[in-house]
């Protein structure tokens, strides 16, 4: 599985979000670009350096194939490159398996403090950020295990990345990445297919939408209404869904109060007025 581009691209736009799969705490202003050493050629998957020249350096692997002699080549090019610059900074070393089964063993290289080794599988940092991945989001394809779960699953995905509060270009970057993290993931599928996938579910559909048309239906089935607990049902799904099209289009979201006392028409206008809007999009 080739995912190296995936990881690159992903962290090369947000950095901070490579500390936060790998739970680690350091602050400073950091970029992350791929560098090679010169006396073998090899290009490092990921290296993170402070601009401002104070925090640690930051190299990583992303490793997702076998390679019984990973351990070692890794730290090789990290001593290299010790061994080819002035630079006297600790470094935290950081190998990311995307699937346990692809882990040799146990590693024979030893750090001590201010240096540090971390090893990670995918699947657990993923686990560990459940529906707070951010950005992360991008890379969760790589760990669904069948493709049958795929139509439910991207609807979530597509939520969570719109839910960020991040200006209409960056999530539209994070969409294509997300959708290269499914071509990766499922390679029969043609662009088209996942991109249609992504662009025309309903948002009712999705787990958040769920959530919301429940809370409405139940806000609904609460007040009543003169005609009828089946009116205010209705429009307390209309509610939900209408509420869920404004947090995606960065809308300001209008109260639940505010749009009980509008009409079942005026809400369904409402309502084919942001799906127009959010398919657009």
């Amino acid at each position: 599985m080739e995912t190296d581009t995936l990881f690159y691209k992903l962290f090369k736009r947000h950095p901070g979000s490579f500390f936060r799969l790998a739970g680690l705490d350091i602050k400073g202003k950091y970029e992350f670009e791929s560098i090679t050493t010169k006396t073998t050629e090899k290009r490092f998957d990921g290296f993170l350096k402070d601009a401002y020249g104070t925090g640690p350096n930051v190299f990583s692997e992303f490793q997702g194939w076998d390679d019984s002699k990973i351990y070692w080549r890794f730290f090789r090019e990290v001593f290299t490159y010790y061994e080819q610059t002035d630079t006297d900074r600790p470094f935290v070393a950081v190998l990311l398996f995307t699937n346990k089964k692809y882990d040799p063993g146990e590693c024979p290289v030893s750090c001590k403090p201010p240096h540090r080794f971390i090893r990670l599988y995918l699947p657990d940092c993923l686990k560990k950020l459940g529906k707070k991945a951010g950005e992360l989001t991008v890379l969760k394809p790589l760990m669904l295990p069948r493709k049958e779960h795929l139509p439910r699953a991207v609807t979530d995905w597509k939520a969570e990345i719109r839910s960020l509060e991040l200006p209409e270009n960056k999530i539209k970057e994070l969409e294509d990445l997300l959708i290269y993290a499914i071509l990766q993931r499922f390679s029969k599928l043609t662009r088209e297919e996942v991109e249609k996938m992504i662009e025309m579910t309903p948002i009712e559909k999705t787990v958040v939408g769920q959530e919301l048309i429940q809370i409405g239906m139940e806000r609904g089935e609460e007040k009543g209404e003169r005609k009828g607990i089946e009116k205010g049902m209705r429009k307390g799904k209309l509610i939900g869904e209408i509420r869920l099209a404004q947090r995606i289009l960065k809308r300001p979201v209008i109260s639940e109060k505010k749009l009980s006392e509008k009409s079942l028409r005026k809400l369904k206008d409402i309502k084919k007025e942001m799906e127009s809007e959010l398919y657009r999009e």
